[in-house]
């Protein structure tokens, strides 16, 4: 693997990785507003993290492109900048949606613990004989 693919790969992982660090650390699930804000500051910066990615896969693609390459690259249309621009939100979206699912439903189920986020909390109350 040569370097610029190698930085290529480093920059997609990290577009994958920051949306689930800024979410998942310090987050405790109990309260809805604190989670949906976390989650909203988790996708704004995995979609800038996804334009970056696609201006510097751009940017790698041409330094190592070869003449007649590099025509091809300049000759087209800019639609990976602006898959970027429109739906890079949607693969930061996933990451937390799935972190979500596993910290808030999925382990505190293995845990024999109840979600934090029951809405009708009961208590047991005695039965008349």
């Amino acid at each position: 693997m040569s370097d610029e693919r190698f930085a290529q790969l480093v920059i997609f992982l990290a577009m994958l990785m920051l949306p689930y660090l800024l979410f998942v650390t310090g987050n405790t699930y109990t309260s809805w507003w604190l989670t949906g804000s976390r989650a909203a500051i988790a996708v704004a910066a995995g979609w800038c993290l996804a334009f970056a990615y696609a201006i510097a896969a751009r940017a790698i693609n041409i330094s190592i492109a070869s003449p007649a390459e590099l025509l091809a690259l300049y000759d087209r249309d800019g639609a990976p900048l602006a898959f970027a621009a429109v739906l890079g939100w949607v693969p930061a979206l996933f990451v937390v949606a799935v972190a979500w699912l596993v910290h808030s439903v999925a382990l505190p189920h293995l845990r024999g613990e109840r979600s934090n986020y029951s809405s009708k909390r009961t208590r047991e109350t005695p039965r008349a004989a």
